[in-house]
């Protein structure tokens, strides 16, 4: 039990009650039926006890900082009567614990455990003496901010008040923008940590940037990194995953939730039944959709195991966070915000941050639907997306990987993407046809020179995308006399025929469905030139191998057309990410229902007709 011992060269005057020390808390002392007595009473105490801080007698300040340290569940602690008393004097006092011998007082203080849930009266006298004790002493805003940016794992229902403090301060004190930064990084919860954890965090960074929009990138761009951080490692979890395993997989993933999601309000939907559909998947097969399929798989061998359990977690939180930011980020998307320019703000940053974060990672599976999502919001911000992904893919100030993958992003947005109008996909596409025409004429002669194809390989990421486009959209390429847009047809075929042979240098499955789609709808014919493409490379030829048909003498076999092994399969590595391939996390697919085309609705007649994939 905490005692307090009578200082011995208190004057005989001083009204302070002997304790015994083996029977009494601090408080007992106090404590009557006397209120104002007992208030009395404590209250000369603290101030005695300053008096003897000032003479460099520790022992009574000492004493009562210990008794503040105790946790929240120990009878022992200040009462809230008491500590509220002593918030009082304090307050009053400021100056009289501006000492090396008073820091343990003040820090036993804001470091008081489950301080918001204390009493509302003594709650209020806390937060007075925070502000008192910053601003007075300035340098305690740092500790105490931090403790403010710590307490963000709570659940946002409690931390209204860590809101109220850090908004107070940073209006008063600006400069302070900078350690809070590092905080909000410091304090970030591990990928490891629990769902919960990771979601009040998130949540309470993102309250902060409401009243604090000068760290709204800040906040934005940390985010963004924690999130991609466990996309990327949940998609090495799945690519560790044996084929016969991912075929397997069963749809219990949100049965298997973080167990310390106390204040975590779970879905009350039940499971749909897993919806097997087709769908051109991330490697641009087209096979059966695997969405919500990441769950446990009985009967495997304990490895497998747990590595699918390491999965179903990853995927877990990845779904809530993604669920999370992606609805936080509609509340600035209101008519009322985007007017007064806050939601172009947050417009703006995310898509500075997918520029500079999003794009130049391999491989990320979900967290560029928080851009799709966004940008589907409004017509104008459709156009400003599509514009920036068309300024990287041929922008000649970018590396020729970004400007690739900023083609995969083109293709894929204009595929999937709900809210597009016709006029815009036609747009795009007028653009690319325009774009390879002149690419054509100005450098087909080039074939024919010294280098491997892959000098090509930005024209090939060009018609790819098209070609893809073409798949989910043909329905809307012909106008209202049913005449091909942008001469498609004579485009096709000039392209399928020209020297660089795009239909042998693209990802294989999508070349074969627009083939398909195209014959079907009389724009172009490909299987010819694909089956010539495919015995070549039977009989072992890499690359072009036409030595007859320009002018009367032989084209031979060599650097002149060759494509090495290892540079080809690195363009086809890069060649197969389609980003907005299903996504397989159900809470968040949920969401993006109404914003996203699935195969089975673009695609038609052209579904599975059966046969085995």
């Amino acid at each position: 039990m905490m005692a307090f011992e009578i200082n011995n060269k208190r004057p005989a005057t001083e009204e302070i009650p002997i304790l015994d020390p083996k029977k009494q808390r601090l408080d007992d002392s106090f404590d009557n039926e006397d209120g104002d007595f007992s208030s009395t009473m404590y209250s000369k105490f603290i101030k005695n006890a300053l008096d003897e801080l000032e003479k460099n007698e520790t022992m009574q300040i000492n004493a009562i900082a210990s008794q503040i340290s105790l946790s929240s569940n120990n009878p022992d602690r200040i009462s809230p009567r008491n500590f509220s008393i002593l918030l009082d004097v304090i307050s009053n006092n400021i100056n009289k614990v501006d000492s090396s011998k008073g820091t343990s007082l003040i820090q036993c203080i804001i470091n008081f455990e489950k301080w918001w849930e204390l009493p509302t009266q003594t709650l209020s006298k806390y937060i007075f003496f925070i502000k008192v004790l910053c601003s007075s002493i300035p340098k305690w805003w740092q500790d105490v901010s931090m403790i403010m940016i710590s307490g963000f794992i709570l659940p946002e229902d409690r931390t209204s008040f860590h809101h109220d403090i850090l908004r107070y301060f940073l209006r008063m004190i600006p400069s302070s923008m900078g350690f809070i930064d590092s905080y909000l990084v410091k304090f970030f919860p591990n990928k490891n940590d629990s769902k919960k954890n990771l979601v009040n965090y998130i949540t309470n960074v993102l309250r902060l940037t409401n009243y604090c929009q000068e760290l709204k990138f800040q906040v934005w761009s940390l985010v963004m990194e924690r999130i991609i951080s466990i996309d990327v490692e949940l998609q090495n979890e799945l690519d560790e995953l044996d084929d016969d395993i991912d075929d397997d997989i069963d749809d219990d993933i949100d049965d298997n939730d973080d167990s310390d999601s106390d204040s975590d309000s779970d879905s009350d939907n039940e499971d749909e039944k897993s919806k097997k559909t087709e769908d051109i998947d991330m490697n641009g097969t087209l096979k059966e959709d695997e969405d919500e399929d990441l769950a446990g798989i009985e009967g495997e061998e304990e490895y497998n195991v747990e590595i699918t359990q390491g999965i179903k977690e990853l995927s877990t939180k990845l779904d809530a966070i993604l669920s999370l930011v992606s609805a936080e980020i509609i509340k600035d998307m209101t008519p009322e915000k985007i007017e007064s320019g806050e939601g172009i703000t947050t417009f703006n940053t995310l898509t500075t941050l997918f520029k500079t974060h999003i794009l130049p990672t391999y491989y990320t599976r979900s967290i560029q639907y928080i851009i799709f999502h966004l940008s589907q919001q409004q017509l104008e911000l459709m156009d400003s997306f599509l514009v920036t992904l068309i300024d990287i893919s041929f922008s000649t100030s970018e590396t020729s990987e970004k400007r690739i993958k900023s083609l995969q992003y083109l293709g894929s947005y204009i595929a999937r993407a709900k809210k597009l109008s016709r006029t815009q996909i036609i747009f795009v596409a007028s653009y690319l046809t325009s774009w390879l025409n002149r690419y054509v004429i100005e450098r087909e002669e080039e074939v024919d020179q010294p280098g491997g194809m892959d000098r090509f390989k930005h024209f090939y990421a060009a018609f790819q995308s098209l070609c893809y486009i073409f798949c989910f959209r043909y329905k809307l390429f012909r106008d209202v006399d049913g005449n091909w847009e942008c001469e498609l047809d004579k485009f096709f075929t000039r392209m399928v025929i020209s020297k660089f042979n795009p239909l042998k240098y693209c990802n294989e499955n999508v070349i074969l469905m627009f083939a398909r789609i195209a014959q079907e709808e009389d724009v172009a014919y490909c299987f010819s030139i694909i089956e010539k493409n495919n015995n070549e490379l039977l009989r072992g030829i890499i690359g072009k191998s036409d030595t007859t048909s320009r002018g009367t003498t032989p084209q031979p076999i060599g650097p002149t057309t060759t494509w090495s092994l290892a540079t080809r399969q690195q363009f086809i590595d890069l060649q197969s990410y389609f980003p907005y391939d299903p996504l397989f996390l159900k809470n968040y697919k949920n969401m993006m229902k109404d914003y996203y085309i699935e195969w089975s609705e673009a695609g038609g007649e052209y579904e599975s007709d059966g046969s085995e994939e």
